[in-house]
């Protein structure tokens, strides 16, 4: 038999052993659950109970949904494997904290298993024929550079095989024996290169360059306990830093990136960090280790690995990236592992900013770059995280996704929603501003694929649409949480904000944008009327105004038209305004932005139901508004103005502040009214004439228009309003 290739007798000596233990527990797992499933198979029935076609479903009160929960990707994602993005489990409601986090859990950790034989594929690509032959010579010496000699005699270590681990032994006698005469015969080929490198190093010793001497020296009076690895000193850095920066050092460059990974990994909790190559110790070390590693690390690989474009070229690099592509690894999985320890805000942004301009080389990567985007993830969805560091995390994140390929681009967009609705669960008003700046920030980074955006939408819009129908099946109390509670509804504003977003307000910037996803609209309209209608009780009227904002919004910005008034009218004729007096209280007025239902004290409240009418009338500006520049404004307002005026003669004197605010109401109406009565007495086309109907009264905006300069300003004092109680609260903690 030949000579052995060192790279097969490394392979040998470190992952041998390993190897074959975990192929073997592999097989025995996979046999264990393949007889669990078995047993399983035989012990359940072969169908479940079923619904019985008498039964009320519900789902006649919103057409089409059940079309849509049963519908499948079509356009733009129709070549895409839906069930990987379908983790979450709908019957689970999603109020749940923890099944969200499993959720993205799975998200970020899925596929390591590929990673590193793509990763090696990617830096492969460059070498065939003899240039693989040179790269191997390159490997050889990079790996007897980089720490050959701390590493123990394969002899040895297969010499005491016998008595460390003998039932290894034994299997590989009963198993394999042709392979134990070939690790012999490995082992007295490697006491022969060992005696050939002594020769050579001793011949080396009395003609080599003197260019690490200060290095060596520094080194040999910190080694005197290699347990607790080399002290690390200002002077050493020092020294290390000049070699790089002066003589390009490899040796001196590996030391300075293993002391940086000894200073990034010193509170991790596995028993790696008690083994580490160097000790650091005290802060002024720890910070001079850091910033010199940060300093020197980008130029050098300015040097051995140049960006350009924002791509490392290879041409250019050549051989020299073989040598270097391992520090580069290091120094990345460093800095993360820094970030990840790292509380103060300022050191986080500085993290992050050194994280952006490393991009091209996490791009070599692919595990690295996961990595990356799950510590960016965490820190924008971190509870403790400063709204800069947030905004500067989704910034690194588009530059990510903008230079990375699909996988990351799907992972980054899944896993900036999971995180956002992980982190949307209201306690009180300070957390709206958060759970805002989440949302745009979301919204932002679903602008970059307009394909990517659709799969994405359609697969969880969908995933909503199941949960809502199976609430509306089952018609309990635990169904009716899966739907009422912040996780899902922040959900559907998330979504109700990209579709008004790229089919609306930026329909002319991205118009590929606005034909994908416009299809979406329909269905997450019938999810917004469904929830809203799912319990129609005065407590849950806090949640029915969320929808119907929601339902506006999307309205407003895709020019579609949304039946809203008819919601809105349903409220003010509840019992509660017409038939039943309002119990007086001294209450605080509930905070309606911070509500799904309201508490049990302030059932049939004068207080509450005030507040209730204040919503109900600009709900009520803000829907006559949206359609104000409409041709057909005059009759469509008729049918809820006879509405509005018969409330009024019923109940406006229990309410005259809101019986006059309604009053004032009816007057911007007709005066709308008119104006596009005269504007349509100009007009040269027929009823019939859809495309000179759609485009009446383009040049006039909605909000130039007299109940749409009110509601505007309605909106304005709100707007206020609001920023006034998010001040206070944020004074308050």
């Amino acid at each position: 038999m030949g000579k052995a290739k060192k790279s097969t007798k490394k392979f040998n000596k470190n992952h041998l052993k390993g190897e074959l233990a975990r192929r073997n527990k592999f097989r025995k797992t996979k046999q264990l659950i393949k007889k669990r499933e078995q047993k399983k198979s035989k012990r359940s029935g072969s169908s479940h109970d079923e619904h019985s076609d008498d039964d009320f479903t519900g789902i006649e009160e919103v057409d089409g949904l059940a079309e849509f929960a049963e519908s499948s990707l079509k356009g733009a994602g129709a070549s895409m494997d839906v069930s990987k993005f379908m983790e979450a489990d709908p019957n689970k409601g999603g109020s749940s904290d923890e099944s969200d986090s499993e959720d993205i859990d799975a998200l970020l950790s899925e596929g390591d298993s590929e990673i590193e034989s793509g990763s090696d594929n990617d830096n492969e690509e460059m070498l065939s024929g003899s240039d693989a032959d040179e790269a191997e010579e390159i490997e050889a010496a990079e790996d007897e550079e980089l720490g050959s000699d701390e590493e123990k005699s394969f002899k040895e270590q297969f010499e005491s095989m016998k008595e460390k681990d003998p039932e290894f032994f034994k299997f590989m006698q009963s198993n394999d024996p042709e392979f134990l005469k070939t690790m012999e015969e490995a082992a007295e080929d490697e006491d022969e290169d060992e005696d050939d490198e002594d020769e050579d190093e001793e011949q080396k010793k009395g003609n080599g360059k003197n260019e690490d001497k200060d290095d060596d020296q520094d080194l040999e009076m910190g080694s005197a306990d290699k347990r607790k690895g080399v002290l690390v000193t200002a002077g050493l850095l020092k020294s290390w830093e000049r070699q790089v920066a002066g003589k390009r050092s490899l040796r001196s460059f590996k030391r300075l990136l293993l002391a940086f990974y000894s200073a990034s990994h010193m509170n991790a909790e596995s028993d790696s960090s008690s083994s580490m190559p160097f000790r650091i110790e005290g802060v002024t070390v720890f910070n001079k280790t850091i910033a010199t590693a940060i300093r020197v690390a980008p130029a050098a690989f300015k040097h051995y690995a140049p960006v350009e474009d924002g791509k490392i070229n290879r041409k250019a690099s050549g051989k020299k990236w073989n040598v270097v592509q391992a520090l580069v690894k290091s120094y990345l999985s460093s800095l993360l592992a820094l970030m990840g320890q790292m509380s103060d805000v300022v050191m986080v942004q500085y993290l992050i900013k050194e994280c952006e301009r490393m991009i091209p080389y996490y791009g070599c990567f692919v595990r690295s770059t996961r990595d990356l985007v799950k510590e960016l993830l965490r820190q924008f969805g971190s509870a403790s995280a400063n709204d800069s560091v947030r905004i500067l995390a989704l910034l690194v994140l588009r530059q990510l996704v903008s230079a990375s390929g699909t996988e990351i681009a799907d992972m980054a967009l899944k896993g900036i929603y999971l995180t956002y609705v992980r982190s949307s669960n209201v306690r009180n008003i300070g957390s709206l501003a958060r759970i805002q700046l989440m949302r745009n920030c979301g919204v932002e980074l679903y602008g970059n694929d307009a394909s990517a955006s659709y799969q994405h939408a359609f697969v969880y819009i969908r995933q909503l649409a199941i949960h809502l129908r199976n609430s509306m099946q089952l018609r309990s109390k635990e169904s009716f949480r899966a739907i009422y509670n912040w996780q899902f509804i922040n959900s559907l504003h998330f979504w109700t904000e990209v579709l008004a977003t790229y089919c609306g307000d930026r329909a002319d910037e991205q118009p590929e944008f606005c034909a994908t996803l416009e299809s979406l609209v329909y269905p997450l309209t019938q999810i917004l009327l469904g929830v809203a209608r799912l319990v129609p009780t005065a407590k849950f009227f806090p949640l029915r105004t969320h929808c119907l904002s929601q339902l506006l919004r999307l309205s407003s910005a895709t020019g579609i038209y949304i039946p809203v008034l008819p919601m809105i009218i349903e409220m003010l004729e509840s019992p509660d305004f017409l038939s039943r007096r309002p119990i007086k209280s001294t209450l605080k007025r509930p905070q309606f932005e911070a509500l799904l239902k309201v508490p049990g004290q302030y059932d049939h409240t004068r207080v509450y139901l005030e507040v209730v009418l204040e919503h109900a009338f600009d709900l009520l500006a803000d829907a006559f508004a949206s359609q104000s520049v409409r041709i057909a404004f005059p009759e469509w307002c008729v049918p809820a103005v006879l509405q509005i005026k018969r409330w009024r003669k019923r109940a406006g004197q229990s309410w005259p502040k809101f019986s006059k605010q309604l009053q004032g109401l009816l007057e911007k109406i007709e005066q709308t009214s008119r104006v596009v009565q005269q504007r349509r007495s100009k007009v040269d086309f027929a009823p019939a004439n859809f495309t000179g109907a759609n485009q009446f009264m383009n040049d006039v905006s909605a909000d130039e228009t007299p109940i749409g300069a009110y509601a505007a300003s309605l909106r304005k004092l709100r707007a206020q309003q609001r920023a006034t109680l998010f001040e206070a609260e944020a004074n308050n903690n």
